[in-house]
């Protein structure tokens, strides 16, 4: 399954991508070239995007997850906000609610379930 993008989202992290050199560039710039993208209106609100908060699991988790995907000045762990550079946020974006999937981290594959989305 390819990651679906809204144009906005789309168009602000292509343009962050040619700012920024920072790890994850490369993995975020390869997820944004295969998805496809879809006018604003037409994004479902249960697929995560930039600044949805997700709910997830993978199979070394006893309980879910939830982060908020947020643009890197906004990251904030103590509130739960994770850039949308790290790993886990280039595993999420652009796939729906009670997806299953595997994706390599960097301690290796783990298998991702999407829970819930919540987009503001």
């Amino acid at each position: 399954m390819r990651p679906v993008i809204s144009k906005s989202v789309y168009k602000k992290l292509s343009d962050l991508l040619k700012k920024i050199r920072i790890p994850g560039v490369t993995q975020l710039k390869d997820e944004l070239n295969k998805a496809t993208i879809v006018n604003d209106s037409e994004l479902d609100k249960n697929i995560v995007s930039l600044n949805s908060t997700v709910e997830f699991t993978h199979e070394s988790l006893e309980k879910p997850i939830r982060l908020k995907i947020v643009l890197p000045e906004e990251a904030d762990l103590s509130k739960r906000k994770i850039s949308i550079f790290a790993p886990i946020s280039i595993a999420l974006i652009g796939f729906k609610e009670s997806y299953s999937f595997e994706w390599l981290m960097p301690s290796g594959t783990k298998q991702l379930k999407i829970i819930r989305v919540t987009n503001d």
